[in-house]
């Protein structure tokens, strides 16, 4: 019975070990998501309309900016964002259609425009 206990027990420690062993440089880099809500604005014909907006970023392993996902339900509003290493930081969205470079632009009071026309509360540009 001890034998057939430490038979399994190699067995199993030998195909962890391979199954880590084997991993390519790619699969070893996991971006898990980050998750949270925070207020925007979207600003329109001279008007402002507020709602709660989910944010979804993945970063770096040292901590920067990879990509950002903004969804608003209320404006219809799906915004991408990732980090180009040539290009800098691009941005699409559905109302545009189009990729194009947009650079934050941040404000005293925590607001930061994330797109031509809409605002977030205390999102960081980093």
């Amino acid at each position: 019975m001890k034998t057939l206990l430490i038979v399994a027990l190699l067995l199993l420690g030998k195909t962890t070990f391979a199954q880590t062993t084997f991993l390519t440089s790619k699969e070893s880099k996991i971006y898990k998501p980050f998750r949270y809500e925070t207020p925007c604005h979207l600003e329109s014909k001279g008007q402002i309309f507020e709602d709660t907006c989910v944010v979804i970023e993945t970063r770096e392993t040292g901590g920067g900016l990879r990509t950002r996902n903004i969804f608003s339900n209320l404006f219809k509003l799906i915004i991408k964002g990732r980090f180009d290493k040539t290009a800098g930081y691009m941005t699409w969205d559905n109302y545009n259609q189009y990729e194009y470079k947009w650079d934050y632009v941040a404000s005293r009071d925590g607001w930061t425009y994330v797109m031509p026309g809409v605002t977030l509360k205390d999102v960081s540009w980093d």
